[in-house]
């Protein structure tokens, strides 16, 4: 099938469209910087995209006509979400609805694939162990906000213009080539770093009382894979592991791992704003429609991802 990714040369992209590749799909990678990314990833088939364009992205269909497009483009991180609200939900809602106008002109027989968050859930976690899809969303959060926004106004508009939309809602994931930002992600940089001696023998960390449902990138985008190859229904799914991890014992975990000794001190600036203590997804749906399970352990994703960031110092990581 031809798949256009926007977003696609971000973390989870660049796991998608291996995966996409090895199962022989003909993938296009959207990107907004278009001769960047060309020089340095020339072996992919790039279209120039900025999904705040709404003429680049009709252009981008027109040329394309894909069968799948996996909306991946988007501002993910919670905490630049609080630092700017306002071009957070920019671009999550209104660069959605540019694509999704765009796809009812230009391709309307395309599967429509967004993908939300976890977060949307918000706090329903509070009241609910196992966050099912038909759970209300109480989001807490300028990012969780403007996903779950973006998600109920493609919703309404797939109904308008008779389009073929899933919404994924993956939970929290990790995995090799992550940037920093990111909880799991962080520890292991910093955990390099003080082994390589570009960094002192101790870790300043936030909250680490709270418990969250990780998977592995790579599972996560199988099922990405499979929504997109079957045909499914308009409607939403969770994909998760079904088990919460305490943060704490997650790092306890990494620091085990460590060739060296580790000194952790709890930085009280660094907490969440509306953190709730405890999130777990129930991914029964998607199990029982189409056998998707995570396959790779947690701590095997731990131990690939800290020899990801053993390797990749002292470069820059690739944002």
């Amino acid at each position: 099938m031809r798949i256009l990714v926007t977003g696609g040369n971000g973390f989870v992209g660049r796991h998608l469209e291996r995966e996409l590749i090895n199962r022989n799909h003909d993938v296009y990678i959207g990107v907004r910087n278009q001769f960047f990314e060309m020089e340095k990833y020339a072996h992919k088939k790039y279209v120039h995209l900025n999904i705040m364009d709404m003429t680049g992205i009709e252009k981008a269909l027109v040329s394309i006509s894909p069968e799948v497009i996996i909306h991946l483009a988007a501002q993910s991180s919670v905490s630049a979400s609080w630092e700017y609200p306002a071009d957070t939900l920019t671009t999550n809602i209104i660069g959605t609805v540019h694509l999704v106008e765009a796809i009812a002109k230009y391709s309307p027989h395309a599967k429509l694939i967004t993908i939300g968050s976890s977060e949307e859930y918000g706090l329903s976690a509070k009241d609910n162990y196992y966050l099912k899809e038909t759970t209300s969303c109480l989001p807490q959060n300028p990012y969780a906000i403007s996903k779950l926004t973006a998600f109920e106004v493609t919703q309404q508009l797939a109904k308008k213009y008779k389009l073929n939309h899933i919404h994924l809602r993956p939970f929290n994931h990790f995995g090799p080539g992550q940037k920093e930002g990111f909880v799991i992600s962080d520890f292991a940089s910093e955990i390099a770093k003080i082994e390589a001696g570009i960094s002192g023998s101790t870790i300043k960390v936030g909250y680490l009382g709270a418990e969250r449902d990780f998977t592995d990138v790579r599972d996560i985008v199988r099922a990405y894979v499979l929504i997109a190859e079957n045909e499914v229904e308009n409607g939403v799914y969770n994909i998760a592991s079904g088990v919460s991890r305490k943060i704490s014992t997650i790092l306890d975990d990494l620091i085990q791992l460590s060739t060296v000794p580790i000194k952790v001190n709890v930085d009280s600036s660094r907490f969440r704003i509306s953190e709730v203590q405890e999130i777990v997804g129930d991914y029964t749906k998607i199990k029982e429609e189409f056998n998707w399970k995570p396959q790779i352990s947690f701590q095997e994703s731990l131990v690939e991802t800290l020899n990801w960031w053993r390797k990749s110092l002292p470069f820059s990581v690739e944002q």
